[in-house]
């Protein structure tokens, strides 16, 4: 088994036994990968071992070549967006956004965009951009690296959601983040990302009901 070290974003866990957890981990360098992280649950919990939703991590782990369940030893925060948990639009949009990464990967796809796209929604949602618009541009970014998004041509849009869409296909997040939408602009968008979504799983998700 390899051992490799990489930033991480949390994106599912369980409980495992009475002391640890079985993880699921969005990287940067691995794409998503699933491990038992040993130690970080009871009395005396690891202190290297603290593994909580809505931060950037750096993880150790040593690496399965068949594939499977991976050993994590080491799960530390490097960034916690705490700010996230202030407000319930922002914490819904990002627990959303963790599902939206889990059911449309699969461990090993390596995609840096995937992992960009999660990182940077959480950096400006916790700096207090509005949830709405991070959770529209967060879809069309994590569509586009999925190649499952035809482009903003491809839709009927009023002048104003087109625009809108047009902005968050081409330009950086910085630029892009700073995008407020209005009320029915969000909505127009939410339609068609949705109608994309929907179509493309098997099951509906968990969190769209509490958006």
């Amino acid at each position: 088994m390899a051992i490799q070290k990489t930033e991480a974003i949390l994106l599912k866990k369980k409980d495992f036994r009475e002391t640890s957890f079985i993880l699921t981990f969005f990287t940067k360098d691995f794409g998503k990968i699933d491990g038992i992280l040993k130690g970080a649950r009871g009395v005396r919990p690891r202190s290297d071992a603290n593994p909580i939703f809505f931060s950037l991590d750096q993880v150790v782990f040593y690496e399965k070549k068949t594939g499977g369940i991976s050993i994590i030893s080491q799960c530390e925060a490097q960034e916690v967006f705490l700010n996230i948990l202030k407000e319930w639009a922002r914490t819904s949009s990002a627990y959303y956004m963790l599902e939206l990464a889990d059911v449309f990967t699969e461990a090993g796809d390596k995609s840096e965009d995937v992992f960009d796209s999660l990182y940077n929604s959480f950096r400006f949602l916790d700096s207090g951009k509005e949830a709405g618009s991070i959770t529209r541009l967060f879809e069309i970014k994590l569509l586009t690296a999925l190649g499952l998004w035809p482009g903003a041509e491809y839709f009927k849009l009023t002048k104003g959601a087109m625009s809108s869409v047009m902005h968050f296909e081409k330009e950086s997040w910085k630029s892009a983040s700073n995008m407020k939408l209005t009320k029915d602009v969000n909505k127009e968008i939410q339609g068609i990302t949705g109608k994309i979504i929907e179509e493309n799983l098997d099951r509906p998700l968990k969190t769209i009901r509490f958006l």
